[in-house]
């Protein structure tokens, strides 16, 4: 079975040098998930962020509105509850950023953890309405954590 996702929903700069330059902001998300096994999936996604940003000179500083970018790839293991009506998961893989910026000193690659909680809307479960958290965030030295809430809706295709 596989499904696609469409949603929207807030993006959060929490930590690091890379972040700080940014407020919260709206943010869209297209996502993939293939499942080849019933509790396990593979998904992909990405997600778009508009967020007020800073850029300070000598002049003064400016506030744009700057897009964001998140691709993120991984596993995801999902736990039933409800007779299926409900499906819990949890994500975790990789992801990498990139800014609106001019200069890719902020590009980079990240690592995204997940927690999703999935209603079904009709009887044979393939509409369902998803809340998500994700987190970014870089390994070693901490450059930028990022955090995004997500009500999405998910589309089931297959058996």
């Amino acid at each position: 079975m596989s499904s696609g996702v469409i949603g929207a929903g807030g993006f959060f700069p929490l930590s690091g040098y890379s972040a700080d330059n940014y407020s919260a902001g709206p943010a869209l998300r297209p996502s993939y998930e293939l499942r080849p096994i019933k509790p396990l999936g593979v998904e992909v996604g990405y997600t778009s962020a508009w967020m007020p940003g800073t850029t300070c000179s000598r002049f003064g500083c400016e506030h744009p509105r700057e897009t964001v970018n998140f691709l993120d790839y991984g596993l995801r293991g999902h736990l039933p509850v409800a007779a299926g009506r409900v499906d819990l998961s949890a994500g975790v893989g990789g992801g990498y950023v990139w800014y609106q910026r001019d200069s890719s000193f902020y590009n980079g690659a990240l690592f995204q953890y997940s927690g999703k909680a999935a209603v079904a809307l009709d009887h044979a479960g393939r509409l369902k309405l998803a809340i998500t958290l994700r987190t970014w965030r870089d390994l070693g030295r901490p450059t930028q954590q990022w955090l995004s809430t997500t009500g999405s809706l998910i589309f089931g295709f297959g058996k």
